[in-house]
């Protein structure tokens, strides 16, 4: 019967059934996996009671919870491949974005536009629905700096055969780096996720619940050679859809380290707060030792009670 369901789960007639169906179906799924002992250990319980503060009894429900939401997230991109355009479009109106005027005046101001969304939820057609409603006109230019995914990169081709101009751009060269630039400058929406670890690149040490870590701050410079206005964006999924939270927007024009240490500061309080709201949803936390390791010399408690 679970291998039955297993398969369903991830043919097309199932991708084209509306998203509260199939999300339904997958948390009885996952509450039968549960049940029958067969839900993974992430081994995330220690970093929970340690980073969060949890009793041990809620830190194995957050544990199981974000079993559920990477399993709605992993089936969300197999689904995008499958969807006639009857079925994406019914899945894109299900998409809630409660701060939506906050985007249309970005629209109207026609300036260079870098979203700065986390790895949280089923966030592809979020970013479709965004740029549908009040980009239209424009790219949408997904920033990578490490490698491709093939499935990921056929659910953009998947969603630019529907009319929204989504795509990759690998930017571990300076080539594809100064690219991303000029489609910035040229009107693209640019999406860079904020919520990396310090290996991407140009670290920077912040407080993230309570503990010193650093995290990858190229959106500062980025923001600034092409003079875009940042904006947060968080997406939380739910039985019902998604819903796309928007925080205040920032510009970042100055250089020097007091510059970058305010931008960091400020993503880093939009991670907290985006994370908080929905813990199970994020799904760096078990990579979350990465944004400590660096300093872990100089603050080796940290390490070792994150790492128990």
């Amino acid at each position: 019967m679970i291998d039955m369901l297993a398969t369903f789960v991830t043919s097309p007639r199932f991708a084209r059934l509306p998203v509260r169906i199939r999300r339904t179906a997958i948390r009885a799924f996952w509450r039968v996996q549960c049940l029958l002992g067969r839900s993974p250990n992430f081994g995330l319980k220690p970093l929970f009671r340690s980073v969060l503060r949890m009793p041990s009894r809620e830190a194995d429900r957050l544990q199981r919870e974000i079993g559920y939401q990477d399993l709605i997230a992993t089936i969300g991109w197999s689904s995008l491949q499958h969807m006639d355009r009857a079925s994406f479009e019914r899945d894109v109106a299900a998409i809630d974005i409660p701060d939506g005027d906050v985007l249309a005046q970005l629209a109207r101001d026609r300036k260079p536009i870098m979203l700065t969304p986390l790895h949280m939820g089923s966030f592809a057609l979020p970013f479709a629905r965004i740029m549908r409603d009040y980009f239209a006109d424009r790219p949408m230019l997904i920033l990578r700096a490490r490698q491709d995914r093939v499935e990921e990169t056929a659910v953009m081709r998947r969603i630019t055969e529907l009319g929204i101009d989504m795509r990759f751009l690998n930017i571990a060269d300076k080539q594809t780096y100064l690219d991303a630039v000029r489609f910035a400058r040229n009107g693209a929406v640019i999406v860079c996720f904020c919520d990396l670890p310090a290996s991407y690149g140009s670290p920077e040490p912040v407080e993230l619940f309570g503990q010193q870590c650093e995290i990858a701050m190229g959106i500062a410079s980025l923001a600034r050679v092409t003079g875009a206005t940042i904006v947060p964006v968080a997406v939380h999924s739910s039985i019902a859809g998604d819903s796309v939270r928007i925080g205040q927007p920032f510009e970042c024009y100055r250089t020097g380290a007091d510059e970058r240490a305010r931008v960091a500061n400020l993503i880093a309080r939009h991670i907290e707060a985006s994370v908080l709201a929905e813990p199970a949803q994020w799904h760096m936390w078990p990579r979350f030792y990465e944004y400590v390791a660096r300093v872990a010399e100089e603050m080796p408690t940290v390490a070792e009670g994150i790492a128990a």
